[in-house]
């Protein structure tokens, strides 16, 4: 017969189900709070543009992207259903997430307890890195939610066989086939989703696989239950065909960017996502990584004094197991992120396969520490019976507890609240160029793949150029592209992002430099937002000589201004012409002050020499340096002459004096009408 103990686990708790339901409930508000607060960020866009599209366009699309088509399938239904915009598309993720902290209740109960899995749904619920990923309209949540539910699967599948060599249940043989059946056919269908969802999903199965061999070794269960998981893995296999040469090609000839990283870093780095997710610096969360090591570690311990029982697997399967098989989920991925080299920023999220596991492992340690202070455990024989040493036991518990809970707590004030931490802000980069746009302008994307992102945002905005327009670049191509350009608009707005691997020369960079002016940059998280002039000529001589001397070495040999008249909101096109007597050892920033009558600066540009490609220490001596400056003229500017002026000033901010006299030169004028 089943244990009473056992029997009396299963009957429905009160005040359990309502401790769930709360749990659920601030699962359900962290994950739905301030959900389109921010800007959809590149991936973000290609999943929002993606699932616009038919069925068969999404297939077709997948088949280039490096992620196969299963949750734009989802997305499609769901943005028919709920509409597109960034709450409606992000609102997918939050369910899922949602999902995942259900389902690590569901695990907690099975292979611990009831309380220790609503104390790991709690963790879960309030984890950073769940949260962040569940407001994220990507595919990764989905991924967690396949992962937790074939474990949950797995692991009711090893009670099944358990009982079938013998195990101490027994109960209706009809419905446990049933079950049985059920089971097998559940983690067939979770591992065809998987491999359907992402490319990171045969981590989970070389998990299992483990978890399988483990269970098979330490019960000495008959091997023909390995060769069935075997099976159902290859039934997977079969279903996965059709999309299987596309997933080897796209794996295998995907471009990637790999640097070098230091091994305790990284190893910190990857605990930080599992304690605080990505919007707190490692630094601030290394004591709760050490206290939570702690914890887990406390959580190995299977004590003989503590009454787990309770937990549903507990007459079928060993704790050794149960616990085992946590704790290969956790460590498993991680170990194969890390052999296979994928340990890069964009490549962190991959660990949210194991987040559920990290959150019962840890309220297995909690639940362990505060069980001593509690008296669920013996305490050593000098400490028993004194109430005091079991008070202050549990106070030190929460006090551990208190240091996870303060970086969690500003991990999530960062993430909501800190721009810092914002994804690419693209939404407000497109407020900005409608707000300035004039029908003859034109945004380039550097590189093409902004393209789905930018246009969710400026649908409707023409004359909009990705580029490169294929990898690796051809340098001529896009020379080519960018002249075709410059020809037709006499101004450009170009975003720069990931061209470290779509443009690694800075190619479109440098030819802008040279052919156009660059009025105005600015870093808008990890974009950087250019604005040019394409000129009607260019000049490569000067049309005002000039002997200015700044320092000792450098020479203003001339100017070029080609805008003498401006209207507000026009760029000022100033070349100037530099040269050097001697090789310089610092590197310099040139001023371009543009003043009103009263000598107030109204607009300036400041950057190194070339666009930043032409710094001072990289200058020959007696050789002319070409310097293109572009000013933009405020919308409010009233009409009247202003004043330029130049300079150079060091990394310190200390200017160059000049030879006439000051440290600034006055070089001309321009009429703005």
């Amino acid at each position: 017969m089943t244990p009473i103990s056992n029997q009396q686990s299963k009957i429905p708790n009160p005040k359990s189900q309502i401790l769930l339901v709360l749990v659920l409930a601030l699962a359900v508000f962290l994950r739905f709070y301030l959900l389109d607060g921010q800007s959809f960020w590149n991936d973000e866009g290609n999943s929002a543009r993606i699932a616009e599209r038919s069925l068969q366009l999404i297939t077709e699309g997948a088949a280039g992207d490096i992620h196969p088509p299963l949750y734009y399938y989802l997305l499609h239904v769901w943005r028919g259903l709920f509409g597109s915009s960034e709450f409606a598309l992000r609102s997918l993720s939050a369910v899922l997430g949602v999902l995942v902290v259900g389902l690590t209740f569901l695990i907690g109960r099975r292979v611990f307890s009831a309380g220790v899995g609503l104390l790991a749904a709690f963790v879960a619920a309030i984890n950073p890195f769940q949260i962040y990923y569940s407001q994220e309209a990507r595919m990764y949540m989905l991924l967690a939610v396949i992962s937790a539910a074939a474990t949950f699967f797995l692991l009711r599948l090893l009670e099944d066989w358990s009982i079938r060599d013998g195990g101490s249940r027994i109960g209706d043989q009809g419905s446990r086939r049933f079950s049985s059946f059920l089971d097998h056919c559940s983690l067939i269908i979770f591992y065809v989703l998987g491999l359907y969802t992402h490319y990171a999903f045969p981590f989970v199965l070389v998990t299992h696989f483990f978890i399988v061999l483990a269970w098979t070794l330490v019960t000495r269960a008959r091997w023909q239950h390995f060769i069935v998981w075997i099976g159902l893995v290859a039934a997977a296999g079969v279903l996965f065909l059709p999309w299987l040469p596309t997933a080897i090609r796209q794996i295998t000839t995907w471009p990637s960017a790999r640097a070098a990283i230091d091994g305790g870093q990284m190893l910190l780095d990857t605990l930080r996502l599992y304690v605080a997710g990505p919007t707190l610096p490692t630094a601030e969360a290394t004591i709760a990584i050490l206290v939570c090591g702690l914890f887990i570690l406390i959580g190995l311990w299977n004590p003989i004094g503590f009454d787990e029982r309770r937990a549903q697997a507990h007459d079928v399967l060993p704790y050794s197991i149960r616990l085992g098989s946590i704790m290969l989920w956790w460590l498993v991925p991680i170990a194969l992120i890390f052999f296979f080299g994928l340990f890069k920023e964009s490549y962190l999220k991959f660990f949210i396969v194991g987040s559920a596991a990290f959150c019962l492992l840890l309220a297995r340690g909690i639940s362990n520490a505060w069980g001593i202070g509690r008296g669920a455990l013996a305490l050593p024989r000098e400490l028993a019976g004194q109430p005091l040493a079991s008070w202050a036991w549990s106070m030190v518990v929460l006090a551990l507890c208190a240091v996870i809970a303060v970086p969690t707590f500003n991990a999530l004030r960062n993430y909501y609240f800190e721009p810092a931490y914002a994804r690419d802000d693209y939404r407000s980069i497109a407020r900005q160029i409608l707000k300035l746009q004039r029908a003859d302008d034109a945004v380039i994307l550097d590189s093409a793949n902004q393209w789905e992102v930018f246009t969710y945002y400026y649908p409707d905005g023409p004359n909009v150029y990705p580029l490169p327009k294929q990898r690796p670049l051809d340098q001529a191509a896009v020379h080519a592209d960018l002249a075709d350009i410059a020809a037709k608009h006499p101004r450009v707005f170009v975003l720069y992002w990931g061209d470290g691997e779509a443009d690694p020369q800075r190619v479109i960079e440098s030819w802008l430099d040279a052919h156009a002016y660059k009025a105005a940059e600015q870093w808008i998280n990890s974009i950087r937002f250019a604005t040019y002039a394409v000129p009607a000529r260019l000049s490569n001589e000067p049309d005002v000589k000039s002997d200015a001397g700044f320092g000792e070495h450098i020479t203003l040999d001339g100017y070029t201004l080609s805008t003498p008249q401006l209207e507000p909101g026009d760029i000022l096109q100033l070349d100037l012409f530099w040269r050097t007597d001697a090789p310089l050892r610092e590197r310099y920033i040139v001023f371009v002050h543009v003043l009103d009558q009263n000598g107030q600066i109204v607009a300036q540009t400041d950057r190194e020499p070339g666009g930043g490609q032409q710094p001072t220490t990289n200058w020959e001596s007696n050789k002319s340096i070409v310097d293109r400056y572009g000013v933009s003229i405020p919308e409010d500017a009233a009409p009247g002459t202003y004043a330029i002026q130049v300079g150079l000033y060091g990394f310190a901010e200390k200017r160059l004096p000049v030879s006439a006299g000051g440290d600034a030169l006055r070089v001309t004028s321009v009429e703005v009408q």
